[in-house]
């Protein structure tokens, strides 16, 4: 149970779109296809609670990642009212800038070491009039350790448990830029060293199954265009996001960037002005560390 932490909300959000999907559409969908609709935009959020993870000095951490239950919209939603978490503060250090799909794994809230494990971190996100909640505690089922988070965010690599717990995480620091202006690319550099685990590797090949459902009916009348997903990295590489901001922005070359002289470099453009929290992962193919950069975007002049 305690492996599976992350995914369990995440499945029962698909079980809760087939159903409705099943119960919506039952007249105009084969039953056999209605499981495949696919949403680029419109849908919610879903944040997740990963679990849980001890730390040296006897405090805790709890990690989060979220869902976004559309395959193509991204959705910005400032921290505040629709982005929030309670009791205490309700800026985390969770993101405002959602991307499609499921990001595991992306922040962590340390709560003190004489939180009572039955209480509740509560995470909120409304998105597209829908709200929902991850609800964190310290309860053991909760219990996570490397290779639940490797499981999740790493790159497939086949390697021992004494390899996964030797490896340190890379370090990472980005360079602080100028004032940016939308469409007029600027560049991006982040420093990154790392100890060499595990090193460059062949990725684990994929079993293949056999279909368990076969639809015999017409294509879907949904037709999703489904952006590429980055694949995770087989070497020591460094990924763009938006953490925070009013728009989108655009990463050329996009996906990982392989460390070369321990450097990685992207140009980054914007689409809207506004205050902007940019933040590069550095990943050695199991392990990966934040770090963000914050810049203002000028409208065009």
């Amino acid at each position: 149970m305690k492996s599976f932490g992350g995914w369990l909300l995440v499945t029962g959000c698909w079980i809760g779109v087939a159903i409705a999907v099943a119960f919506v559409g039952a007249q105009q969908i084969p039953v056999e296809q209605q499981v495949h609709i696919k949403y680029n935009s419109g849908q919610d959020v879903v944040p997740v609670y990963e679990g849980w993870e001890r730390v040296p000095d006897g405090s805790f951490n709890m990690a989060f990642g979220y869902l976004n239950r559309n395959h193509v919209e991204e959705l910005s939603i400032p921290v505040g009212p629709q982005n929030t978490f309670e009791p205490g503060p309700a800026d985390r250090g969770q993101p405002a800038y959602f991307y499609p799909r499921e990001n595991h794994f992306l922040f962590r809230v340390n709560v003190p070491k004489d939180w009572d494990k039955k209480k509740e971190l509560v995470w909120t996100v409304t998105a597209n009039g829908k709200t929902n909640q991850a609800r964190a505690t310290l309860l053991d089922i909760w219990e996570i350790d490397r290779k639940v988070e490797v499981a999740n965010t790493g790159a497939g690599v086949q390697v021992s448990n004494e390899l996964l717990f030797r490896d340190q995480p890379p370090t990472i620091a980005v360079a602080s830029v100028p004032n940016a202006t939308v469409s007029a690319p600027i560049e991006l550099i982040a420093t990154v060293s790392d100890d060499g685990v595990p090193g460059n590797r062949k990725p684990r090949p994929q079993r293949q199954t056999e279909p368990t459902l076969k639809a015999e009916g017409p294509p879907s009348p949904v037709n999703v265009p489904l952006p590429a997903r980055p694949r995770p990295p087989q070497s020591l590489s460094v990924i763009w996001m938006v953490w925070r901001g009013p728009g989108a922005a655009i990463f050329d070359p996009e996906g990982y960037v392989k460390v070369a002289d321990g450097k990685a470099a992207v140009k980054a453009s914007f689409t809207k002005p506004g205050s902007y929290v940019i933040r590069a992962y550095a990943h050695d193919g199991l392990l990966r560390t934040p770090a963000d950069i914050t810049l203002n975007v000028q409208p065009p002049s």
